[in-house]
């Protein structure tokens, strides 16, 4: 074998090992549009994912994109979490657009800003199975312009 094919050999391997372990660490990733940019109170995201193993530590994340049409720093959601066992938990939580200052975080790509916002940095499931996570909007408007997609990405936890 020459050294050239030798080190083109090993660049393959390399390669395919830098792109799987990236596959891996995913286990769920969702984007879900928002009509028209404009999130309706009686509008819903819904998510649902498998989760099979109850040992595995998990981050979630919650990417929102939005454009300068938002006019809020932040937005409210309520969050319905559906269990493998069917048991539902309710959540309120704020999603924060804006530094302190009134600037946008996150990135701006075209007309969107992207707003990455961990649900959960760490994670574990007390059971496997199917989960459900519906998003509302609980703000005092009935419709909020501005907002034009999430999505929902989680992660296997890598060890420390």
């Amino acid at each position: 074998m020459t050294q050239f094919s030798t080190v083109r050999i090993l660049l393959y391997i390399s390669f395919g090992a830098i792109f799987s372990s990236c596959d891996r660490t995913t286990i769920y990733q969702q984007e879900e549009q928002i009509t028209g940019d404009i999130w309706k109170y009686s509008d819903s995201l819904s998510f649902s994912f498998e989760i099979p193993d109850t040992a595995q530590l998990y981050s979630m994340q919650l990417d929102v994109r939005h454009n300068d049409d938002f006019p809020y720093e932040n937005c409210y959601v309520r969050i319905r979490s559906i269990y493998p066992d069917r048991t539902v938990k309710n959540d309120v939580l704020s999603l924060e657009f804006a530094d302190q200052s009134g600037a946008w975080m996150g990135e701006k790509s075209g007309k969107y800003l992207l707003a990455p916002i961990a649900l959960q940095p760490v994670a574990r499931f007390r059971q496997a199975g199917r989960y459900t996570m519906v998003f509302f909007q609980d703000t005092r408007r009935d419709s909020l312009p501005g907002l034009h997609s999430m999505e929902l990405r989680i992660d296997k936890k890598k060890p420390d």
